[in-house]
């Protein structure tokens, strides 16, 4: 029946007809629908049928009301499941899915969803649950995700997660949909740090190009705000408001990553000011004058975490601090560290060898059994230390070996501040094993002493009173290091004089 023969029947009815005709249209239960076929690539993402899945985006491409549709279309269609929901934080999960989501779709398809505000649950008529936890900073909610089976999950905001996103997925979470041969969906969008799996599944791709790729194993998606019908003109005329309050505004790390989905670096969020045209060298410059070259190691330990070792030199006569080599390794016992510290004490004659002192049994293992002259590191006043070796970074005082220091280089350019720590600390989900290595080698450097000598040996414009000054400082703290030493092996063994009572 066409339109036009349904209107003139509708005419022909009694006031009474059209009354009873009219409810049972209202009566009739309608299938939700679980996608917006005007939002081609929105779309493509809900049919995907791959069983891992990625998206890249940018703001307000309608990302995340896709994955709500996904879950509940999924919660929806199998009764007596659960679907789960992942942010950084539950407040973050709450806040993005809760009411601008899950509660829409619920509205707007008549689902008739309970939602449990308490413990965040949504739970569907046919019995299937939804679940919303942050599994970035509270174990317990890590925990929750242990030992339960879901059809489907989301991980959203995957660019930001300090936890390693490897093992959440491929030790938790992919293990938990096996019962259903569900699927996982990460979806985000770019930040300040280039490193973990979603980093790895989606650098090289650009959003503003929407289309597909396959990558390790993951179906990937990606597109923009102007893909999404509901945006792309309150999209555009956000971009020209931007524009005509700062005409450069293209030209910013935060418009690259939130309105291009681009994977690019927030410079004024790195931790070291390293730049990497005045902070690298490809070979020692010739010095003439007279002194000589001091190196000392840094050695940052880990297990599971790399150790690393990073050596550092500098030239009486030179102002200049040379990073002549980094190198990092998983997995390593003390003998493998104390084996890798004799290679490189058989190459350069350390003035000094700092360690990371967390592990003091392992610092007096080496020190005692490989006969290693270990100096523990101080970590008091990171912060303020690290702010100081930047102040050398800007005044080209440090520079790396272009080559040999390429691990210390990579972990310089993509170490970030952690911006939800109320203090000034590291992001935990970069590495920064070198950095540290490099930071404890770099305390117990005095190139900033070293300067242009005359014949007599002595620096321009200094007498020789400020130079024996200047040694007896040095000599000074080598003694103060001697006594933490000697402390720190009577915490460890006891005091000897105390075994001959």
């Amino acid at each position: 029946m066409t339109k036009e023969e349904l209107d003139r029947l509708i005419a022909k009815m009694t006031p009474t007809e059209k009354s009873e005709f009219f409810a049972l249209i209202a009566a009739e239960k309608k299938e939700p629908v679980f996608k917006d076929v005007a939002f081609k690539a929105q779309t493509a993402f809900l049919e995907d049928q791959a069983r891992m899945k990625v998206v890249l985006c940018t703001r307000r491409s309608g990302k995340s009301y896709g994955a709500g549709l996904m879950l509940m279309r999924d919660a929806y269609e199998t009764p007596n499941v659960s679907c789960l929901y992942v942010a950084l934080t539950r407040a973050s999960a709450k806040r993005i899915m809760w009411k601008d989501v899950l509660k829409t779709i619920d509205r707007e398809q008549a689902l008739g969803c309970r939602f449990n505000e308490t413990e965040l649950s949504v739970t569907l008529p046919n019995g299937s649950m939804i679940y919303l936890l942050g599994m970035d900073a509270d174990e317990q909610e890590k925990d929750k995700a242990l030992g339960q089976k879901f059809k489907s999950v989301v991980i959203d905001e995957a660019a930001s997660y300090g936890v390693d996103l490897h093992e959440m997925v491929y030790g938790i979470l992919k293990p938990a949909t096996a019962d259903y041969r569900g699927t996982i969906a990460m979806i985000g969008t770019p930040g300040n740090m280039k490193r973990g799996l979603f980093y790895d599944l989606t650098k090289g791709q650009v959003p503003g190009e929407a289309g597909r790729w396959e990558k390790m194993g993951w179906s990937g998606h990606r597109w923009t705000a102007f893909d999404n019908p509901h945006m792309a003109d309150k999209w555009k005329a956000e971009i020209e408001d931007l524009k005509l309050a700062n005409p450069l505004i293209e030209e910013t790390p935060l418009f690259q990553q939130h309105y291009l989905g681009k994977w690019v670096i927030d410079d004024s969020n790195l931790v070291y000011r390293f730049d990497y045209e005045k902070n690298t060298f490809d070979e020692l410059p010739p010095i003439t004058k007279k002194g000589r070259w001091h190196y000392v190691l840094g050695i940052d330990l880990g297990f599971n975490d790399p150790t690393a070792w990073v050596v550092c030199a500098y030239h009486d006569s030179d102002r200049t601090l040379y990073v002549l080599g980094a190198h990092k390794k998983e997995k390593c016992d003390i003998t493998e560290v104390a084996d890798q510290t004799r290679k490189l004490m058989g190459r350069f004659d350390f003035d000094r060898i700092v360690i990371d002192n967390a592990n003091k049994q392992a610092v007096e293992e080496m020190r005692r059994r490989h006969d290693i002259p270990l100096v523990g590191a101080e970590k008091a006043g990171k912060a303020d230390f690290m702010e100081l070796m930047n102040g050398d970074f800007v005044s080209a005082r440090i520079k790396l070996h272009k080559k040999a220091a390429a691990p210390l280089i990579d972990e310089y350019s993509q170490l970030i501040w952690d911006d939800r720590s109320q203090r000034r600390e590291e992001h935990p989900g970069c590495a920064n094993h070198c950095t540290d290595a490099a930071l404890y080698a770099w305390r117990h450097c005095y190139a900033y002493l070293s300067d242009m000598r005359q014949d007599n040996g002595l620096r321009y414009g200094k007498s020789e009173d400020e130079w024996m000054l200047l040694q007896e400082e040095q000599e000074l703290e080598r003694l103060l290091q001697e006594k933490r030493n000697m402390e720190a092996e009577i915490e460890l063994y006891g005091d000897p004089l105390d075994r001959l009572n």
